[in-house]
């Protein structure tokens, strides 16, 4: 009982979620209602005048009312024809504003689930989800509600008329109609697991061609295409055995739908047959009759087929429903009124999941400080980065910006104050143009140019057969990776944030190139607080302070001069002789390869 509920209750929410998109819409939904009640209604008229037809203009001789009956055939045909256009068209204005609704919503839930969330999600996989998954929320409406109920209401209708015509065969027409009903209701529970199934396997095959396609210059570099080629191959496999699965209860429903409706009809010829004989009915009605079985016949095999559709759709409900209620990022309504004169973390813990990253970490960094965060790779130093833009609530402590805590603050509003060059690289298959103005608003030649120039790309933007508005390609496979770092720096120069983060922002650039690079950033307006990470001495030695990360918490704080003689953490990562070594051989250009 408590199953039958849940699953009740299930159901309801699938409804509600599908149906909320719809309200915005509703006199187009009353009017496809109206074109599918009157098309239904014609579909209930025809075989009577068939009966006319034959009964009293064939059989009957009344060949005057032969130009009657026509006129009514062309009549019916033309009304059902007209409502039929209609709610076509209906229907296509419906798919192209309801579906870009849900497709919208599940985009802009995913776009502001909270940064753990998004993070942990495979993204070929929310992908499916939005552009895939809620096709089906239309469909349902379409389908399963429209198509459904109302081809209930017309079975519902014939069985009436067949009723006037005859008790017995509307009987036996309801009995008939059972069978197929149970059938296809068994058939369902295995046709749901398949449903689950094959819609998990194309969501994490899309996930992995996603990331196979990303990584193709790597997988070619290792020579690992035939792996490549295994890893998407097996999915594919699945989906083809899931698929034959399906096609098969799909055809074994069919046959038991067939033979029952052959069976029902051989019954229904032998009654009508028995009584013709005895008078009780006239081969006019007959043929009626044979018009109404054939209509109930091919609208229960409708229904039934998408009562089983139902199975497939409600997964792909379920899937979009787990974005659309999915936990959005919490942001505060307070903004700040003053610049950002202070950052401040206060016993500040933190884990990704129950791997713990920091620990008890304390520190602040004041307006127009440049500071630097060091440490071996996987220590935090980018998460304290994330933690600084709210991405990561602390897990126990606070992050104070302005001696307000982060979680309270508009996080909007606070990071269109900060700028931030990470190590992953977000270039748009678009113009040069079209990725400096990024989160930049509108700027003119003048200052897009200014910041090629600054960041030294300004020789090669000229060089560009285009200028600013040269594509740049997919993923701008025609830039160099220092390049392509330089537009990112240069996007941070045209947001003019009082506030920078940058996170190994110019490691592919080589020594004297970041040199320049630095001091044109650092030198950019007076005031601006700046944090650096990484793993460069020449990068880092110059900075105001440095702090120093040591599983998870901060094992120094202090000048280059003071941490090489108070720190051991920072001697391990700067202060060795072979550590000066392959930094003087950095800073020369050179890479140092040792053959073994």
């Amino acid at each position: 009982m408590e199953k039958t509920n849940a699953g009740c209750e299930s159901g309801r929410r699938r409804l509600r979620s599908v149906l909320r998109f719809g309200k915005r819409y509703i006199p187009l939904f009353v009017l496809a209602e109206i074109c599918i009640l009157a098309s239904y209604t014609v579909s209930l008229l025809l075989p009577l005048n068939l009966t006319r037809l034959t009964d009293r203009v064939l059989l009957g001789g009344e060949y005057g009312l032969l130009g009657n009956v026509l006129g009514a055939y062309a009549l019916l045909f033309l009304t059902a024809a007209a409502f039929n256009l209609l709610y076509a068209w209906v229907w296509q204005t419906l798919n192209n504003r309801y579906v870009v609704d849900v497709k919208n919503a599940a985009f802009e839930k995913a776009v502001l689930a909270k940064p753990l969330l998004l993070s942990s999600r495979n993204a070929g996989d929310t992908m499916s989800r939005i552009d895939v998954d809620s096709e089906q929320f239309l469909h349902v409406i379409q389908r399963n509600l429209f198509h459904f109920v109302n081809s209930a209401l017309l079975c519902a209708g014939i069985l009436a008329v067949v009723a006037r015509i005859s008790p017995w065969i509307a009987l036996l027409l309801l009995a008939a109609a059972a069978f197929p009903i149970v059938a296809t209701r068994l058939n369902g529970r295995l046709t749901e697991r398949l449903a689950r199934s094959s819609r998990e396997v194309e969501g994490s095959f899309a996930g992995k061609l996603f990331e196979i396609l990303k990584g193709m210059r790597e997988i070619r570099l290792f020579c690992a295409e035939k792996w490549a080629e295994s890893e998407v191959l097996g999915p594919l496999k699945a989906l083809i055995r899931l698929g034959n699965r399906r096609r098969r209860v799909d055809f074994l429903a069919d046959q038991e739908i067939r033979l029952i409706n052959l069976l029902a009809s051989l019954a229904i010829y032998a009654l009508s047959a028995w009584l013709i004989l005895n008078g009780q009915m006239t081969v006019g009605l007959f043929l009626a009759v044979l018009e109404y079985v054939a209509l109930l016949h091919k609208k229960l095999n409708w229904m039934l087929r998408i009562y089983l559709d139902w199975f497939w759709r409600k997964v792909s409900i379920d899937r979009v429903n787990e974005l659309l209620d999915g936990q959005e990022e919490a942001s505060g309504g307070k903004t700040l009124r003053t610049a950002i004169s202070s950052l401040r973390f206060e016993h500040v813990d933190f884990s990704y999941g129950a791997n713990p990253v920091l620990q008890d970490v304390s520190f602040r960094i004041r307006r127009g400080e440049h500071v630097a965060i060091v440490g071996a790779s996987g220590v935090g130093k980018s998460t304290i980065a994330e933690m600084m833009l709210g991405f990561y609530p602390p897990a126990a402590g606070r992050v104070l910006v302005n001696g307000t805590d982060i979680r309270e603050l508009d996080l909007r509003e606070l990071r269109r104050r900060i700028g931030f060059v990470g190590q992953d690289i977000l270039l748009f298959d678009e113009t040069l143009r079209y990725n400096l103005l990024l989160g930049c608003g509108d700027k003119s030649d003048e200052e897009l140019l200014d910041a090629c120039e600054r960041v030294g790309l300004g020789d090669f933007v000229r060089g560009l057969p285009e200028g600013l508005d040269t594509k740049l390609g997919a993923a701008a496979h025609g830039l160099s990776g220092g390049q392509k770092q330089r537009v990112m720096v240069a996007r941070v120069l045209l947001k003019d944030a009082e506030f920078l983060i940058m996170d190994e922002a110019t490691s592919a650039l080589d020594v004297e190139i970041e040199q320049k690079l630095w001091d044109e950033v650092a030198g950019q307006g007076n005031g601006r607080t700046m944090v650096v990470i990484s793993h460069r001495l020449q990068t880092i030695r110059d900075c105001d302070r440095i702090l120093v990360l040591k599983e998870g918490r901060i094992a120094g704080n202090g000048t280059h001069e003071e941490l090489l003689k108070g720190c051991p953490a920072y001697r391990e990562l700067f202060g060795g002789e072979n550590e000066r070594k392959q930094e003087e051989k950095k800073d020369a250009g050179f890479i140092h390869l040792q053959v073994g």
